[in-house]
């Protein structure tokens, strides 16, 4: 904080009043100016800019960013100003200390990393703002590969390594999330080795370290910052699934719809279709190039477990069914190798399945053709319909691969049910009860005179001819990520980013805590440490019941004994009134 103030105060000049040592540190390393600077993308969020530039620190790293521009100074002044703030905090208060102490700041390091630079090593990962990347440095890619070929070319590990490298996967998943999915066998081989000195390596462990080894290359080639940001949008799909079919959609205006043939239904859960649903519709995008590297989808579904899936999947094929669990894993990971070679940022969303209306029709009325459930959805004027909604054949190699996925699967008759279709169009009305009359018609006013050459009506514009935006239909994903959660703080110390206030005045914690306590009847045993002799602590006696329970009572501070309690074996308790604020 003080590093920042001083950043932001322009009658600070270093050249001035510089901190000790500032001569030790590097002048500013930028990079080629024939490399362009890397674009950003919309976020989703409004961070704030400071021009001056902004510092933060990390346990004991102190981690400063700024935009040098053409007669700014950012980039001298910035570590001027952290050195500034430790030297004002840390230098002696008196001319002649009576305690000796180092300086605080590492004069190693100086050389080595307190000058700035546009490509920085920071809390060991390569950062580029030029580029916009993030990546995984050298000698860590180096090591970590190393460590992957020699489990594969010895087949078999132990638990203290397979610790050693489930902790450098996760550490890698922050900048390649999707590598969770491709864990779950690796974390049950690690509760196996935990019995015995060496376990083999499955082919299917095998097979997931030679991934990871991919994945560790494109983390040491470096992953867009655009990737891990929080950011907008840029294509919104939605999808249902029923034991009958899937369809889903998306805000371009391309559907799509898939009947399960009669011998592959009941085979998987409802969950499992859901999840398939939702990953089939971005990869149309993907099969049709209108999706590219660095855009952002968002699969709205109204499956919360299909949500957990796009992002996290621990299927364990020890404890679940085998069959279902490596069906399970397969389609998840086929998703998230997707989105990682593609370089695209995926999000995923729950909302009520009873706004869910166009991928539900989609998904259960197989009696109405392409054409017909087309015009049938156009007609309602449903919001969730895009101004160019049309259904597409699904690509022969998703029907394909989602044919075979099914036929993997073995039929459970407990997932048998009853096909229901939606009532849109059918309307609720039953059969008349009455019959129709033989006689003509009778008209009970004359024709009108008017010519009918005339119009005096102009054709009222359809709804959905304005055309849905992108922040239309990521509205329910924009609503569940609004709300704050009540422990976040904003920086810099002082200023919060909910209800928390910054400091609480209590005259007493009793009383703070008998307003927002109600009192109890359950009786609680008081404590009773002291050794006693068998005659005192005999059930006969007549105070063993006031000394066994003692109802719990609203005020925290000790109230008068009784004269049945021994006031050697029992201790008491005033909590003590503080005398300034809690901050």
């Amino acid at each position: 904080d003080l590093a920042g103030t001083l950043l932001r105060d322009r009658a600070w000049d270093p050249g001035k009043v510089a901190p000790p040592d500032f001569d030790e540190v590097p002048p500013p390393a930028f990079c080629c100016s024939s490399i362009p600077f890397a674009p950003a993308k919309d976020l989703i969020v409004d961070v704030p800019v400071d021009p001056s530039g902004f510092v933060d620190v990390y346990i004991d790293d102190m981690i400063a960013l700024c935009v040098e521009t053409a007669g700014s100074g950012n980039a001298t002044r910035l570590p001027a100003a952290v050195l500034m703030a430790i030297h004002a905090a840390s230098r002696p208060l008196a001319p002649h200390e009576p305690l000796p102490r180092d300086p605080m700041v590492m004069k190693r390091k100086l050389a080595a990393e307190a000058g700035p630079a546009e490509c920085k090593v920071i809390l060991g990962w390569a950062f580029d703002f030029r580029r916009m990347t993030v990546a995984l440095p050298k000698n860590k890619f180096l090591t970590w590969t190393e460590g992957l070929e020699h489990m594969l070319a010895s087949g078999r590990t132990s638990a203290k390594n397979l610790e050693s490298t489930i902790g450098r996967l996760t550490h890698m998943s922050m900048v390649i999330p999707n590598v969770h999915h491709f864990l779950s066998r690796l974390r049950d081989l690690l509760w196996r080795a935990k019995r015995r000195h060496w376990i083999p390596l499955s082919p299917a462990c095998a097979d997931d370290i030679r991934l990871m080894k991919v994945f560790l290359a494109q983390a040491w080639k470096g992953v867009s910052l655009n990737l891990l940001a929080y950011r907008k949008p840029t294509h919104v799909y939605y999808s249902d699934s029923c034991p009958f079919g899937l369809g889903g959609y998306s805000t371009a205006g391309h559907a799509w719809r898939f009947q399960i043939p009669s011998d592959l239904r009941f085979r998987a859960s409802n969950n499992l279709l859901e999840h398939i649903a939702a990953i089939i519709t971005p990869w149309i995008d993907i099969i049709r190039t209108d999706i590219q590297a660095g855009d952002c989808c968002l699969s709205m579904t109204d499956s919360s477990t299909s949500e957990g899936w796009a992002r996290k999947t621990n299927f364990s094929e020890l404890t679940d069914d085998p069959i279902q669990a490596t069906v399970r894993l397969e389609v998840a990971r086929s998703h998230a190798t997707r989105m990682i070679e593609n370089g695209i940022k995926d999000y995923s969303q729950w909302f009520p399945g009873n706004e869910n209306i166009v991928a539900d029709s989609l998904s259960r009325d197989d009696d109405l053709s392409d054409s017909a459930l087309t015009n049938l959805l156009l007609s309602l004027n449903l919001p969730q319909v895009p101004q160019k909604f049309h259904i597409v054949p699904l690509p022969n190699d998703i029907s394909s691969w989602l044919t075979s996925t099914l036929q993997r699967l073995p039929v459970k008759e407990q997932l048998r049910e009853e096909h229901k279709r939606t009532n849109l169009g059918r309307g609720n009305d039953g059969e008349t009860g009455r019959n129709l009359s033989g006689s003509t018609a009778t008209p009970s006013s004359a024709a009108s005179l008017q010519p009918t050459s005339t119009s005096y009506l102009e054709h009222s514009p359809w709804l959905c001819e304005m055309d849905a935006s992108l922040a239309t239909f990521s509205i329910p994903w924009l609503k569940a990520q609004s709300a704050i959660p009540f422990p976040m703080w904003h920086r810099p110390s002082g200023t919060t980013a909910n209800g928390i206030p910054p400091k609480m005045k209590m005259a007493k914690l009793a009383d703070f805590y008998s307003a927002f306590s109600e009192a109890s009847k359950t009786m609680i045993p008081t404590r009773d440490n002291k050794k006693r002799s068998p005659s005192v602590s005999s059930a006969n006696s007549p105070n063993a019941s006031s000394r066994s329970t003692r109802p719990l009572s609203n005020n925290w501070q000790s109230e008068p004994s009784s004269s049945h309690v021994d006031h050697a074996s029992t201790s008491s308790c005033r909590l003590p009134t503080p005398a300034g604020q809690l901050h």
